[in-house]
């Protein structure tokens, strides 16, 4: 059996830019995992006020808030039929150098170049990723192009091409369809050797893209992070699907040529 291994910076990105093409998938009778780097608890310690207002906007505790946010992520994983894994590196907004600073304590910040302290973190992960990949058989690995530059977006792809032989990129969205995406894909449609990345529509059905919609909407603590409510995420996510195929629902691959 084929597997289809999604690599997730957070609790929710993979659903997000792949969400109907996992549905697709699982629907095809392939084994679908996904990935997620950045689900660990964070460190002891006082959370920066950055942080902590992103707790308050997600409506959750500090003390449960990612706890909260990997159930959510089961259970939308689980309405795809996909596999969840969860690896325990802190989120951007909890990490901190080996004196105690946080290394991303600003909004600027988590959008800004992946602290130089941190390129033994992505090392780290890739050996996590490669034990994974090892273990499944014959398998895909997918990763982010790393479109608006979050910060985990980069340490999620860097690690990905550590590992090497990524079968294709995904764009992330909702990055991709905001200004924060506009005008980089030039430097990031290409490998580390400089191999050029096409993109590639992957045609969708109605159906995927509800299923799509449906798994995105347990991600209760994100929805108002992007969109007012659930209607307007789907009205979003239909007006994207159309756009990157063209007038056909679709969701966009960058491959190799």
């Amino acid at each position: 059996m084929l597997t289809h291994l999604y690599l997730s910076a957070h609790l929710d990105d993979a659903v997000l830019s792949c969400g109907g093409l996992i549905h697709k998938q699982v629907q095809a009778r392939d084994r679908v995992v996904v990935v997620t780097i950045c689900a660990g608890d964070p460190p002891p310690g006082e959370l920066s006020p950055f942080a902590q207002e992103l707790h308050q906007r997600w409506g959750l505790e500090a003390a449960r808030a990612v706890a909260a946010r990997r159930a959510e992520d089961l259970r939308a994983l689980a309405s795809l039929g996909a596999e969840a894994f969860h690896l325990p590196t802190p989120d951007c907004i909890y990490r901190a150098d080996s004196a105690g600073r946080h290394l991303y304590a600003s909004e600027p910040a988590i959008f800004g170049p992946l602290n130089s302290a941190e390129h033994v973190l992505a090392r780290r992960v890739a050996e996590k990723i490669s034990g994974l990949v090892h273990g499944l058989g014959r398998c895909h690995l997918y990763a982010p192009l790393g479109l608006g530059q979050h910060v985990d977006h980069q340490l999620t792809r860097r690690a990905a091409e550590i590992v090497g032989n990524v079968y294709a990129y995904f764009d992330d969205y909702p990055y991709v369809a905001q200004k924060t995406g506009e005008g980089q894909f030039a430097a990031l449609t290409r490998t580390p050797d400089g191999r050029e990345l096409v993109g590639e529509a992957v045609p969708l059905g109605d159906a995927n893209l509800a299923a799509q919609g449906q798994a995105i909407a347990h991600y209760a603590s994100q929805i108002s992070t992007f969109w007012a409510n659930s209607a307007e995420m789907e009205a979003a996510l239909r007006e994207f699907a159309l756009r990157a195929g063209e007038g056909r629902l679709a969701e966009r691959l960058w491959r190799m040529r």
